[in-house]
């Protein structure tokens, strides 16, 4: 068994792993329109965009929903905030395009031998560290190294071999098996570039990066302001350095209304939002507030997870009851007015990866029947226990569910806890069934980590794989995604392990999640970024925008 407190010290990619968001579902996201059907209509798209001269100077006022303990990529708890954090402090070596895609970034390029079982990172030339070290191929190995041993980031690195340099700009590395696209994971947490002696030292709090700003100023819980950084490697189309901003501060606020009233005051620029009345009123009185959602790229979804490896869930059937019982629409109306479209798996229409999956849809009488038969082949009793983080809205979505359950005859007990208690007990499996957000990888190949038997460890060993989720089938249809370079099959792959997901029912699904940013008119370019090739960014990675091309008009 892990140590609890070596654990509960490395939760950062449990809370918001960037190769996937994972978090405890917050149950009050919704999207800036839709329409009486619930469907989503996808609009604002860029908001204020300009790609002409910038103003230069000015500071951003942001406010998030979320505090991070710390900035170390291998050992701190990123909350869901912590991306927009890390993006202003450090770079990636990859990014990714608005079609999913990826590029390079801090990297110069990649290149790869002819099965795809050997990648070489070529970096760039001239780029230094906050503290004004150079970035070799040295830097980048130990910071791979750092992370592919740690008990947290490891897992992301199972069919990694080696990490190697050739030179001082190349870094070499060697996989068990192939992998096509390999850089998409180094555009994630794991691909940050950071100083190694910073790393090695286990400090969170004074992070070291390449990223467009350095930090100033944190007063941990309050605010957290970062300053532009003069030496920053990367230059827009017009020759221009960015970052155009002095300096950015991010001020923790957790309650949504105080969010939303301090962005109407002008005592804030941006605000986070996934609250619903805040974002249905700025939806529909407008003004001149931006309201943007994360309209490209693959959405969270909202399920409840079940631990397929313990009683009562490691009976198919039993999951399959839950599936069944569940009213979809009926819990949509309740808990988001149906602004959300109901899910049926983990991608969402209009992806690319997206088909019917035959997930159950609601249908109480099978349900009933599947409770009954399992009751009797398991002494009589159906007994399930909802774990929800202690927040209001997830106890009113509880009992919107346990009221449908019920109807099914389970016995249905609600448990609230905090949120990191609770991710511990989900990554040891001390848990039946949790309220949770995941699945938003822009490339699906990077949900490997949850969904890979070969990651379903028994409990309560740790383990990446949540749920448990031990299908061969699915192994397979993972392994055959990542290896083929034609997309178009690695596509029909993720539509198959999305169907035998619908057999399987690992989860029982709710929506597809929509994160929405608010800002006020002379935000400029909040979602419009470009890639140093010239290629539109994808303006939300893991619900996280890019800052260092954003500038305010005056």
């Amino acid at each position: 068994m892990h140590d609890l407190k070596r654990v509960r010290g490395m939760l950062a990619m449990v809370t918001i792993l960037a190769l996937g968001a994972a978090c405890a579902a917050n149950t009050t996201t919704s999207t800036p329109s839709a329409a009486t059907d619930g469907t989503i209509t996808r609009t604002d798209e860029g908001g204020n965009q300009n790609d002409g001269a910038p103003t230069h100077g000015g500071k951003l006022v942001y406010g998030l929903r979320t505090e991070s303990n710390g900035w170390n990529p291998g050992t701190n708890n990123w909350a869901p905030s912590g991306l927009t954090v890390a993006h202003a402090i450090f770079d990636t070596l990859a990014a990714f395009d608005d079609q999913g895609q990826y590029h390079p970034y801090l990297a110069a390029g990649f290149d790869h031998n002819a099965d795809f079982t050997e990648w070489t990172i070529r970096l760039r030339p001239g780029v230094t560290l906050h503290n004004g070290k150079p970035v070799d191929s040295e830097v980048v190995r130990r910071d791979q190294q750092y992370l592919k041993s740690s008990p947290i980031t490891g897992t992301a690195y199972i069919y990694v071999e080696s990490i190697t340099t050739d030179g001082p700009d190349k870094v070499v590395t060697k996989l068990t098996q192939p992998w096509v696209n390999f850089p998409a994971s180094l555009a994630t947490q794991i691909g940050v570039v950071s100083d190694p002696d910073w790393l090695e030292s286990n400090d969170g709090k004074s992070p070291i990066g390449t990223g467009p700003f350095v930090l100033d100023s944190w007063e941990i819980g309050n605010k957290l302001t970062v300053k532009r950084n003069a030496t920053y490697w990367q230059s827009d189309a017009h020759g221009d350095h960015y970052p155009y901003l002095d300096n950015i501060e991010f001020r923790v606020m957790t309650d949504g209304t105080s969010r939303a009233n301090a962005l109407r005051a002008g005592d804030i620029d941006v605000a986070e939002l996934v609250e619903a009345p805040p974002i249905l009123d700025f939806t529909r009185s407008r003004g001149d507030f931006q309201v943007l959602a994360a309209i490209k790229g693959e959405s969270l979804e909202t399920f409840i997870m079940l631990n397929n490896a313990a009683p009562p869930f490691n009976d198919p059937d039993a999951r399959r009851a839950l599936a069944y019982a569940t009213d979809q629409k009926a819990y949509n109306e309740a808990d988001n007015e149906n602004f959300l479209q109901s899910a049926d798996g983990p991608f969402a229409p209009g992806s690319p990866y997206y088909a019917p999956t035959g997930y159950p849809s609601f249908d109480l009488a099978k349900a009933q029947a599947l409770v009954s038969q399992y009751k009797v082949n398991h002494g009589g009793a159906f007994a399930v226990t909802l774990t929800v983080p202690a927040e209001t809205q997830a106890a009113a979505t509880a009992q919107i569910l346990q009221q449908q359950w019920s109807a099914a005859g389970v016995d249905v007990k609600i448990e609230s806890i905090e949120q990191a208690p609770m991710i511990i007990q989900v990554i040891q499996g001390h848990y039946q069934g949790v309220l949770w957000q995941q699945f938003d990888a822009p490339d699906p190949a990077l949900d490997f980590v949850w969904w890979d038997p070969a990651n379903a460890k028994p409990v309560p060993e740790f383990t990446l794989n949540f749920a448990r989720y031990n299908d061969p089938a699915v192994g397979e249809l993972l392994k055959h995604a990542r290896s083929t370079p034609d997309q178009q099959l690695a596509a029909k792959d993720y539509q198959a392990v999305a169907r035998q997901m619908g057999v399987d029912v690992p989860y029982v699904w709710l929506n597809h999640a929509q994160f929405v940013h608010v800002a006020g008119p002379t935000v400029v370019n909040l979602l419009h970024w470009k890639l140093p090739d010239n290629a539109v960014g994808l303006p939300l990675n893991q619900q996280a925008p890019m800052l260092h091309q954003v500038w305010l008009q005056r």
